[in-house]
């Protein structure tokens, strides 16, 4: 089996695309016997090393065309493909037109279904993954792991034969977080204060959200200083800059870069601030309870629903009142600690860790 993955990440889109890209091969090669390929533009941030670290084969696309704007008919993140989209096909037609691939999955916002379209010949299978639902796509398989998302938001914008994976229950975690899960559920129904908290705004945090963050923890009564664990991209444009920052902070703050046990450091946190998207479903499949901010429009509806259900404490966009804020819901939480245990109740309950092999399951059985 051939599968293409067409894919990037940059400064402005972050990493979370690519990895769950890489989810879902790790689970393809560790089940099948496969050839995994991925193709990915020359961003700024961009994860080729990561990619081929790996073990996969990668192509990498051109830098973006410098000072390129989209024109009005194309997509709403069209600026993050920084090419025009016909290009983008262009260049991916030409690697993969002799491999002919069994499934082409693509996981880009600023690409429909008229990329897609002119995919169409050179593969058997397309796949995509999306959170927005805002443009037309044209695929066979359609993935959207939010949480409460529902067919009718796609009603218009794929055709009738299109099989549809909605919700959580297809969030694509890394087999890590499933083999914590058991040791987490034991942990969250003991909950002994805030002792360690892990901060963790993306791979990239462009808009440096972090050192605002701590800002505001060091300005907190603490009774027992928490041990703060924070976790950077390397590609972070800010990184340098905090790490300078922290000696300052009368608090214990550890930085650790482009980590791999993301999962052991949210099973030993008791609280975590972080953004929405991919890394919400990892934090609910272990049960941390969560202060969210909305860092990009397709995690709003993704920290809405879980909000809803008072899986998390959503703090919305980052705003002048982000630190008012942030200091306000701590001394909320000082005074009511069974709000912490009621947040871990709800949240464990809506990814269960097994999205990626029924994911796996469901393409395998399209073919």
């Amino acid at each position: 089996m051939i599968i293409v993955f067409r894919v990037d990440a940059s400064i402005a889109m972050g990493t979370g695309h690519v990895m769950r890209c890489l989810t879902l091969a790790d689970e393809f090669k560790k089940n099948y016997a496969v050839h995994v390929l991925f193709i990915s533009r020359a961003h700024q941030g961009y994860l080729a090393d990561y990619i081929q670290d790996k073990g996969f084969e990668l192509k990498l696309l051109p830098s973006p065309v410098p000072g390129f704007q989209p024109s009005p008919e194309d997509v709403a993140h069209a600026k993050w493909l920084n090419v025009p989209w016909r290009l983008d096909a262009e260049e991916t037609i030409n690697i993969i037109a002799s491999l002919k691939p069994d499934w082409l999955v693509v996981d880009h916002y600023s690409l429909d279904a008229r990329w897609h379209s002119l995919l169409r010949p050179y593969v058997n299978r397309i796949l995509v993954i999306d959170d927005l639902a805002d443009r037309k796509l044209d695929c066979d398989i359609l993935l959207d792991q939010t949480y409460g998302r529902e067919k009718k938001d796609y009603r218009n914008l794929v055709n009738k034969n299109c099989r549809t994976l909605l919700g959580s229950r297809f969030a694509l975690l890394r087999p890590e977080f499933v083999e914590l899960r058991a040791q987490a559920i034991i942990k969250r129904k003991y909950f002994n204060g805030i002792n360690r908290i892990l901060v963790t705004m993306g791979g990239t945090d462009s808009k440096n959200l972090t050192s605002k963050i701590l800002d505001s923890l060091a300005q907190i009564n603490w009774s027992t200083n928490p041990y703060i664990d924070v976790v950077m991209g390397g590609h972070s444009p800010y990184l340098k800059v905090i790490q300078k920052m922290i000696n300052n902070y009368p608090l214990n703050i550890s930085i650790s870069i482009d980590v791999s046990d993301m999962a052991v450091r949210m099973l030993k946190a008791d609280l975590a601030i972080g953004a929405g998207g991919s890394t919400a479903w990892e934090r609910c499949c272990l049960g941390l309870p969560t202060l969210a901010f909305c860092l990009a429009e397709n995690q709003k509806l993704i920290l809405q629903e879980i909000d809803k259900i008072g899986g998390l404490i959503n703090l919305g966009k980052p705003t002048q009142d982000t630190d008012r804020k942030i200091k306000q819901t701590f001394h909320s939480l000082d005074k009511s600690k069974e709000i912490i245990s009621n947040i871990s109740d709800q949240c464990i309950t809506l990814v269960d860790g097994a999205g990626v092999s029924r994911v796996v399951k469901e393409i395998s059985n399209s073919l």
